[in-house]
């Protein structure tokens, strides 16, 4: 992946994770990633609509899954170049919430509600930068 291509994933995304919806001013101390949304040992590609950024926990904790498990039934995760953020997922104050199957399981495989994400959540609710505009 060359520079120009990451580059251009990082201005589509302004800088914000596609998941959580975390700015990497948010999140100085670690360097968000430009991740495939299917993991090449998938099939995924280099291609711009197969690529998203995303912050340092949110691709380490998808890694290489394409779906969750909910009620016994496999969902495919969040996919942002497919999908509406705002259809799949809403905040309840500082909590990322899904709204439809795939919003649930992306929020629990990709761990968005774990304490150290809800206090960087109340630390920008206090200081009026939290909800992210959309």
């Amino acid at each position: 992946m060359d520079d120009a291509l990451r580059a251009f994933v990082w201005a589509r995304a302004g800088g914000r994770c596609e998941y959580c919806r975390f700015h990497q001013d948010e999140y100085e101390y670690q360097t968000f990633h430009v991740e495939h949304i299917i993991a090449k040992q998938h099939g995924g590609t280099d291609d711009p609509e197969a690529l998203c950024l995303a912050c340092s926990e949110c691709n380490w904790a998808k890694g290489p899954n394409l779906a969750g498990l909910l009620d016994g039934k496999l969902y495919p995760l969040f996919n942002p170049r497919k999908q509406n953020w705002k259809r799949h997922f809403r905040w309840e104050t500082t909590t990322l919430v899904g709204k439809t199957k795939s919003g649930i399981v992306t929020v629990q495989v990709l761990n968005m509600n774990n304490a150290s994400r809800l206090m960087l959540r109340e630390f920008l609710l206090f200081a009026g930068q939290f909800p992210p505009d959309e």
